[in-house]
């Protein structure tokens, strides 16, 4: 009920906060959706053996955090576990139609002073929102192993997708030398990211912040059940760490070296050229101003040139991509936009990227490169438009009648079996 480490504690079970006749998730595992709350004096004693906890791995290799959807939910992110957000005890605020809008909430804030005072060493981030870099923790201790809202190079990975091979080579790392491991506000679903908390369970040493069920509840070592950011603050009290929580974004432009910045959107980064990883010895610049032409490094859609068409007032930029091809179907992508996060050039000027020894998110190409690229990608698609093309839709589960009015979109005239 409360974790190995309740056993014997005399501790009274959390009592029900919203009773819901439904799963938390219609696939995946069979939870109720129904969530429990720990009392007072039971969350109390509970802050002070997570301190504990804490205090302890620091002296070791340190702890990780791995957070799912329960942590956004204060900023108006929907979680796709919480049934109702009004009778919810996580969700009393209002939901956001605009993820890259949403703001961090304290217990963002609270993870990036655990940071900062090294009694958090590393983040291993499920949600897509980007607010841990919004509240100043830093990107190259935070893996966002499902994909991002602000890194074109790592797009949101779907239930069917693929992570990137980088990225879960660093977690699974991670999960090897870290004392302590911290889940928060995740299901617990069966993920391939799950097996975090998983192995940290092996060892004894998870922590599981969760106000529903999860399937790891009884190899847990300590079981809190209540808002993440109920206990985040009182952790922070505990720690006597309270008042070094901020309450403002991270001011990134503010944090950048003199010798970075060459004029508005136009930097000068340490990476080598050549293999496109951070270098002390080298440079580069990235021209980010608008109608910039860049080249993707990594992720689903690397090798595609995009045009930089846009920079927000929160400083991030917004990249146009017009020919991309869906390798699998080898048929032109509709254009579509992805974001560059503005705390992107403070970590390569720190000489870091997305994860360590990987490339950075993109470079600069020249107008003749863009060009020829472009140009390479539509003889791609001209050449791989035949009938083989539509029945491998149909084989995928593409409707018939979406495939037909693509053939005619595409001026195939042959005919579907």
């Amino acid at each position: 009920m409360h974790g190995y480490l309740g056993v014997g504690k005399g501790w009274d079970p959390p009592r029900v906060h919203s009773e819901f006749n439904t799963l938390a998730r219609t696939t995946f595992t069979d939870i109720s959706a129904s969530e429990f709350v720990d009392t007072e004096e039971v969350l109390a004693a509970k802050v002070r053996c997570l301190a504990a906890l804490i205090r302890e791995a620091a002296q070791g290799s340190g702890t990780i955090a791995y957070t799912g959807a329960g942590i956004s939910t204060a900023a108006g992110i929907d979680c796709f576990a919480t049934h109702n957000r009004d009778t919810s005890a996580a969700g009393e605020a209002t939901a956001l139609k605009d993820w890259k809008s949403a703001k961090p909430t304290y217990s963002h804030y609270a993870m990036t002073t655990l940071y900062e005072h090294n009694l958090l060493q590393h983040w291993i981030q499920q949600n897509h929102d980007s607010l841990p870099q919004k509240a100043g923790y830093p990107q190259e201790a935070l893996n966002e192993i499902h994909g991002s809202l602000h890194d074109p190079s790592n797009p949101i990975v779907p239930y069917e997708g693929t992570l990137r091979d980088d990225l879960y080579q660093w977690m699974k790392s991670w999960q090897e030398k870290s004392c302590l491991c911290i889940a928060m506000g995740t299901s617990l679903s069966g993920f391939n990211a799950d097996s975090t908390p998983e192995v940290a369970a092996s060892r004894g040493r998870l922590v599981l912040i969760n106000l529903q069920h999860t399937p790891m509840d009884s190899i847990s070592s300590l079981r809190i059940y209540a808002r993440i950011d109920t206990v985040m603050k009182a952790l922070m009290i505990a720690l006597n760490l309270d008042r070094h929580v901020a309450a403002a974004p991270a001011n990134f432009p503010a944090l950048l070296p003199a010798s970075v910045r060459i004029a508005p959107d136009l930097y000068r980064l340490p990476v080598d050229p050549v293999s496109c990883v951070p270098s002390p010895d080298c440079e580069i610049t990235w021209d980010l101003r608008t109608g910039a032409r860049i080249l993707l490094l990594g992720g689903p859609y690397d090798g595609d040139v995009g045009t930089v068409v846009e920079k927000n007032n929160d400083g991030h930029y917004r990249i146009r991509f017009e020919d991309s091809v869906n390798e699998t179907l080898r048929l032109k992508r509709a254009p579509f936009s992805l974001w560059l996060g503005s705390w992107w050039i403070n970590c390569i000027a720190n000489m870091n990227s997305i994860c360590p020894d990987s490339k950075i998110p993109l470079v600069n190409i020249s107008e003749e490169e863009f060009l020829a690229r472009r140009e390479a990608k539509r003889q791609q698609i001209a050449t791989d438009t035949s009938i083989a093309t539509y029945l491998k839709m149909l084989k995928v589960g593409v409707p018939r009648h979406v495939v037909v009015a693509r053939m005619q979109r595409d001026g195939c005239t042959e005919s579907l079996p």
